[in-house]
């Protein structure tokens, strides 16, 4: 697998991953990707502004965010200072546990972002660390352990998202420029199959071209095109795994105007051609 494609997706080899690190000088994420795993990311200090599919939130201490498989996301810098615990894991990692009881996780993905209080960020915490220990001096136990304590910490997720149900926590607000580019970013989430450029959006939206390239990247963390683009290709790969259509169908499907372009975008951005693509993960 080249660099390039893990950029984009960012495939997650193993069923359960955690890693808590403490930063302290500026740090920007360098890849604006996806993967195909579910993501619970917990700010322990320090804030950061995480751009996620179409908002961005402002993160402090003791929130939760939930992203949930193949949503674009990025963090960006606020604090010079940070620390966070990010955890990854597939589907069928606790499905023995959540599956006997008929409970699905999924719906909790729904909501990207939690602002705990101080008794939620205690057991939220209890947890992590808990997670953290497995992890670290795992013993023949551990797989169970980080189970357990993997399901117990989305149950208390749903929980505080059934709790909160009236007063989710809004994107940032401190800027009109956010609420914007959000806009534009739904806009194409929603219309990636049809003809998109600056030139349209910047009409659509009332603004100009030249200030609407330069918000959405200082936004999002993407360029214009780049944003674009990678929301297509998440579709065309699901597309190609799916194998029901193929690649010129699929070229078509997800807004490309070309089969050749599709194939250059695809393969400087994955490393692969669709082609090899379907052949290495298509079912």
């Amino acid at each position: 697998m080249s660099e390039t494609y893990g950029e984009r997706l960012n495939l997650v080899p193993k069923p359960f991953y955690i890693h808590k690190v403490h930063r302290t000088t500026p740090f920007n994420m360098p890849a604006n990707h996806y993967h195909d795993a579910y993501e619970i990311y917990y700010m322990l200090s320090g804030e950061r502004y995480y751009f996620i599919k179409d908002r961005t939130y402002r993160i402090l201490p003791g929130d939760l965010v939930l992203i949930d498989k193949y949503v674009l996301h990025k963090t960006q810098t606020i604090t010079k200072e940070h620390e966070r615990v990010l955890i990854q894991y597939h589907d069928g990692l606790i499905d023995p546990i959540a599956g006997s009881s008929g409970w699905d996780p999924k719906p909790i993905f729904e909501t990207p972002v939690l602002r705990l209080n101080i008794k939620q960020q205690a057991v939220v915490e209890g947890l992590i660390d808990k997670l953290l220990e497995e992890s670290k001096s795992p013993t023949p136990e551990s797989p169970l352990y980080v189970k357990i304590a993997l399901t117990e910490l989305l149950l208390f997720a749903g929980r505080c998202i059934r709790e909160q149900t009236g007063s989710p926590l809004r994107a940032e607000p401190d800027n009109p420029m956010f609420e914007r580019v959000s806009g534009v970013a739904a806009y194409i989430n929603e219309h990636y199959a049809e003809p998109l450029s600056l030139t349209l959006l910047s009409e659509l939206f009332h603004i100009n071209p030249h200030y609407l390239s330069r918000i959405f990247n200082k936004v999002t963390g993407f360029s214009f095109v780049e944003y674009v683009n990678l929301v297509r290709l998440k579709e065309a790969q699901k597309l190609l795994v799916a194998g029901d259509k193929n690649v010129t169908q699929i070229a078509d499907c997800v807004g490309f105007e070309s089969l050749s372009h599709f194939g250059r975008v695809f393969k400087a951005a994955m490393g692969m051609s669709p082609k090899d693509f379907r052949k290495k993960f298509g079912s």
